[in-house]
């Protein structure tokens, strides 16, 4: 009897803690024109999905996508199509862990991502060395 209500509250109390997610490594590359997010927890207590955000100022972030949580150690990814970059601006991602609720339980740094010149920028300037 002591050994079930041992392991009954080993498994409640960190339900009723709330969730906790630990990000053990996470990053934002740019790629031509789009930006490749991956992340991967060591812990996702309490995560039903991640919700990736973009923004152009640091300040106001914009929800991308929802991932659903596939349980510590995953590498998750998701890969920003909607990604133009216009002369030297930067944009800046976070990726959050999300209770069942939709609550954030745990959210990333701010990744920077500097654009960089994409191979068909390259590729497309030969092109036209070629004709001049």
């Amino acid at each position: 009897m002591k050994k079930i209500l041992l392991i009954a509250l080993i498994t409640v109390i960190p339900l009723l803690a709330g969730g906790d997610v630990v990000f053990t490594e996470y990053s934002a590359q740019p790629e031509a024109n789009k930006v490749v997010v991956s992340w991967v927890t060591s812990k996702e207590v309490g995560v039903k999905s991640f919700v990736i955000k973009r923004s152009m100022d640091n300040k106001t972030f914009i929800e991308l996508s929802t991932v659903p949580a596939k349980g510590p150690g995953y590498r998750y990814e998701y890969i920003d199509n909607d990604v133009l970059f216009k002369g030297s601006n930067v944009l800046y991602y976070k990726v959050a862990g999300l209770s069942p609720t939709g609550e954030v339980i745990s959210e990333t740094t701010t990744m920077n991502v500097l654009p960089n010149i994409s191979g068909l920028f390259r590729t497309w300037g030969a092109i036209k060395a070629v004709f001049r």
